[in-house]
C-alpha cells in the first residue's frame, strides 16, 4: 500500500470521526436550545442560571480527578504502541482503581454541599429544592463519567474515536427523550436537566467499555496489575495539569459564582445563557483537537517528528475554520437568532455578553489543538504557573471592576478575554515551540493567517447581512448555511497552502472507499 494511499485512508477516517462529533454536538446544541426557553419561560431565567453553575462545581470536583488522569490515556496509548503491554495494563487498571476510589470520595463529600446548598450560594426559596436535586444528579454525572475514563484509552488506541462519537450521539438522542418525555408530561423542574446528564454518562460510559472490550480486550483490570508506583508517576506528572485547571477555573469557571455573589441570581441567569454558546462553540475546536489526538500520539510514540508537525499544523486550520465560521456568523446574525429563541428577555444585553465572551475564540480556536504538546512531552510547568497568575489577575479585575466601577456584567468576561488572548496569542504558542525544540515563529504564521481569515470573514458577512438579515427560523437556518459555505472559502484560500489545497481536493475527490 502507498504512502499517498496510506495517508489517504487516515485522513478519510479522520474526517468521518470529525462529521460524526459534529453530529453529536450539533444534537447537543438542539438540546440546549430546547432548554433554555424552556426553563426560563416556567421556572425562571434564574433557574437556569443553575444549570451552569451546578456544571462550574462539577468542574471544581474535576480538578482533583485531574491529578490522575490527565496523563493516563497517554501513558496507557504510548506503552502499548511501544509494546510495553504489561506497563500498559499497570497503568489502565491503576487509574480503573484509584478512580473508583477517588471519585466516590469526592462524591460523598459533593452530598454534603448539596445539602448545605442554600447556605453556600444565593437561591431563591422556592428554588432550593428543585436546585438541590439539580447538583446531585450532576454529582452522579460526575461520579460516571471519572470512574470509567480510563476505559476511552481503548479508543484512542485503535482510533475508534469515530465509533466512541457514534456512541455520544445516541446518548444525546436518549437525553433530548428524557428531556421532552420529563418537560412534557411532569411539572416543569429544572433538576430533570441533571437526570438527562447521568443518562448520557451512563451511555457513554457503556460505550466506553464496549469499544475496549471489542477492540483493546489485551487491556485488563486486574488487582495484580495494580500499582502504586504507577499512580504516583500518573500524580505526578497530572498534578500541574490540576493547577493548571485551577488556574482554568479562575480564567472562566467563577465567573458565575461571582455574579451569583456579587450581582444579582437573574443576572448570573442572563450572563449563563450567553456563556451557553460559549461553551457550545469550543465543544466544536475541542472535538477537532481530540480528532487528532490518535494520530499525535502514534507519531509522538514513533518520534516521527515531522509527521507530528504537519499534524499539528493540520489540526490549527480545521479548528480555526470552525471557530472562526462561528465567531463571525453568530456575531452577524446573533440578534435575529436571539429575537427569534428567547424574545422575552433582554436581547441586546445577552447579545453583547455573548460576543464579547466568544472574542476569545479567535486566538483560542487554532490553539486549542496544540494544547496536547504538554500532554504529549509532560512538559506543562511554565504554561500552568502563566494560566494561574493569569487567573488570579483575572478573579481580581473581576472584584475591583464590579465594586469600583460601574461597568457591571460586562467586566466579569472583559477580563477572561483579555486573559485569553496573553495566554493564547503570547505565552502558549511561544511555550510549545520551546517544548518541541523548534523555532519560536513556528505556529505564528498559522495564528496570523487565522486571524486574517475571521477578520475578512466579519467584514463580508456583515456586508451581506446589510443586503439581507433574516427574521424567521428557515431564513436564518438558510442564511447560516450560506455564510458557513462562503466562510470556509475564504477560510482554505487564506489559510491553506497550495500543497494544502491540492491535498484536499484529492481527499474530497477520491473515488474509491479507504477506510
Amino acid at each position: 500500500m502507498s504512502i499517498e494511499h496510506t495517508n489517504a485512508k487516515i485522513y478519510r477516517k479522520l474526517l468521518r470521526t470529525i462529521l460524526i462529533s459534529v453530529g453529536a454536538v450539533l444534537l447537543n446544541g438542539c438540546i440546549t436550545m430546547f432548554l433554555v426557553p424552556v426553563i426560563s419561560n416556567t421556572v425562571g431565567t434564574e433557574a437556569y442560571g443553575f444549570v451552569s453553575l451546578a456544571k462550574s462545581f462539577e468542574a471544581y470536583a474535576l480538578i482533583i480527578t485531574t491529578t490522575l488522569n490527565a496523563f493516563a490515556a497517554r501513558h496507557i496509548v504510548i506503552e502499548f504502541h511501544q509494546n510495553n503491554k504489561k506497563q500498559a495494563n499497570i497503568y489502565f487498571s491503576s487509574t480503573v482503581y484509584g478512580n473508583l476510589i477517588l471519585s466516590t470520595t469526592l462524591f460523598a463529600l459533593a452530598m454534603l454541599v448539596v445539602f448545605f446548598l442554600d447556605r453556600v450560594v444565593r437561591i431563591s426559596t422556592k428554588l432550593v429544592p428543585d436546585v438541590r436535586l439539580l447538583f446531585f444528579f450532576v454529582f452522579v454525572n460526575f461520579w460516571i463519567t471519572t470512574t470509567t475514563v480510563a476505559f476511552q484509552s481503548a479508543g484512542h488506541i485503535k482510533n475508534k474515536l469515530d465509533m466512541a462519537g457514534g456512541f455520544k450521539t445516541f446518548a444525546y438522542l436518549c437525553e433530548a427523550i428524557v428531556l421532552i418525555l420529563c418537560f412534557t408530561l411532569f411539572v416543569p423542574h429544572v433538576f430533570y436537566v441533571g437526570i438527562g446528564l447521568a443518562v448520557v454518562s451512563l451511555i457513554m460510559a457503556g460505550g466506553a467499555i464496549w469499544i475496549w472490550k471489542h477492540y483493546a480486550s489485551e487491556l485488563q483490570v486486574l488487582k495484580k496489575y495494580f500499582s502504586w508506583r504507577a499512580i504516583q508517576r500518573l500524580v505526578l506528572d497530572g498534578v500541574w495539569t490540576a493547577f493548571n485547571s485551577l488556574g482554568g477555573i479562575m480564567n472562566d469557571g467563577l465567573d458565575l459564582l461571582i455574579c451569583d455573589l456579587m450581582l444579582t441570581p437573574l443576572q448570573m441567569g442572563q450572563l449563563a445563557v450567553s456563556k451557553t454558546f460559549h461553551a457550545f462553540f469550543s465543544s466544536f475546536y475541542a472535538l477537532i483537537g481530540q480528532a487528532f489526538e490518535p494520530l499525535l500520539l502514534k507519531s509522538y510514540a514513533k518520534g516521527d517528528k515531522k509527521k507530528l508537525m504537519e499534524q499539528l499544523k493540520l489540526s490549527m486550520k480545521v479548528s480555526g475554520l470552525i471557530s472562526n465560521i462561528i465567531f463571525a456568523g453568530f456575531t452577524t446574525l446573533g440578534v435575529a437568532f436571539y429575537k427569534l429563541w428567547i424574545p422575552k428577555e433582554d436581547i441586546m444585553l445577552i447579545y453583547m455578553l455573548t460576543v464579547i465572551d466568544n472574542l476569545a475564540t479567535i486566538p483560542r480556536g487554532p490553539i486549542f489543538p496544540l494544547y496536547y504538546i504538554y500532554v504529549l512531552t509532560t512538559k506543562n510547568r511554565f504554561p500552568t504557573i502563566m494560566t494561574f497568575v493569569c487567573g488570579i489577575f483575572n478573579v481580581l479585575a473581576m472584584y475591583l471592576l464590579l465594586n469600583f466601577t460601574n461597568i457591571g456584567i460586562a467586566g466579569i468576561v472583559w477580563t477572561t478575554v483579555a486573559v485569553s488572548v496573553i495566554i493564547n496569542f503570547v505565552s502558549n504558542p511561544l511555550y510549545m515551540a520551546h517544548v518541541l525544540d523548534i523555532s519560536w515563529w513556528s505556529f505564528y504564521p498559522e495564528i496570523l493567517k487565522n486571524l486574517i481569515s475571521c477578520g475578512i470573514m466579519v467584514a463580508v458577512f456583515f456586508g451581506l447581512a446589510h443586503v439581507y438579515m433574516p427574521s424567521s427560523w428557515l431564513g436564518l437556518i438558510g442564511s447560516g448555511i450560506a455564510l458557513a459555505t462562503i466562510g470556509a472559502l475564504i477560510h482554505l484560500l487564506v489559510v491553506l497552502n497550495r500543497e494544502d489545497r491540492i491535498a484536499v481536493i484529492k481527499l474530497l475527490l477520491r473515488k474509491n472507499n479507504l477506510v
